[in-house]
């Protein structure tokens, strides 16, 4: 039986019975794959952290294309990005982008994006500290890759780029632009639109120099988390206890 080997992160960590482990990667080269660990949480020898949500490893498993999940010979740490999880926020914002990433990233798939996506979040954090900034960050680019949420911030009626008005609306239940011009809108979101296509086209860091105030990203994140329960049909099981933490319920 072949050995194959994958990189990726730690989505979803399942125990079975009373020492399995069940683990879903977000992989670097591989459709997502959900792999099990027998015996690991009673072995001496393995250790259990590298099953860990959050967790950067590398798993050398065998290849059985007729199982829904492949048995691993070996899982290796890379990093577990300790400085990120050494604090309850950390720890509160790994849980919940690994449960965002699960519930966007289906079984059976191959997106590298969202694996680099999600690494790139993870080492940010970890380097220099959790900032509300990078939710709306992953979020809208997540959303954007898997098709989920437009790119072009265009009016639908008038079909005029909306970032040119002097107001605009994004409509989180037609998932469509409005201009000011055609409709009269309940609030003015043009300020969010810019710092939304501005996240589509630059790194992180530069959209921090380009719009430094905080109060755009919690708006942004607001129009978000609402445009992710309508795409869902239901709110993360890490939510509320996260946002509670940070101080944005």
């Amino acid at each position: 039986m072949a050995i194959r080997k994958e990189t990726g992160i730690i989505i979803q960590s399942k125990d079975i019975g009373d020492s399995d482990r069940l683990i879903s990667l977000a992989g670097e080269s591989n459709v997502r794959m959900n792999f099990i660990s027998k015996g690991i949480r009673k072995s001496k020898r393995r250790a259990i952290i590298s099953t860990e949500l959050g967790c950067l490893i590398e798993v050398d498993f065998y290849d059985q294309a007729e199982k829904d999940w492949k048995s691993t010979k070996e899982i290796h740490l890379i990093k577990r990005f300790d400085e990120l999880k050494s604090d309850y926020v950390g720890t509160l914002f790994v849980l919940y982008i690994t449960e965002l990433t699960s519930l966007l990233y289906p079984e059976g798939e191959s997106h590298p994006f969202l694996y680099q996506l999600l690494l790139g979040s993870l080492e940010t954090t970890n380097k220099d500290g959790f900032r509300r900034e990078i939710l709306p960050f992953f979020k809208l680019r997540a959303l954007t890759h898997m098709g989920h949420f437009p790119t072009e911030f265009y009016c639908h009626t008038c079909g005029e780029e909306v970032l040119s008005k002097s107001k605009a609306y994004f409509s989180v239940d037609s998932r469509e632009f409005l201009c000011s011009d055609c409709h009269p809108i309940p609030k003015d979101h043009l300020p969010v639109l810019k710092l939304f296509h501005t996240m589509l086209s630059k790194k992180f860091s530069n959209v921090l120099t380009i719009f430094p105030k905080e109060y755009e990203y919690r708006e942004g994140d607001l129009i978000l988390n609402q445009f992710l329960r309508s795409l869902l049909g239901k709110e993360l099981k890490s939510y509320f206890e996260f946002y509670k933490t940070i101080g944005d319920l």
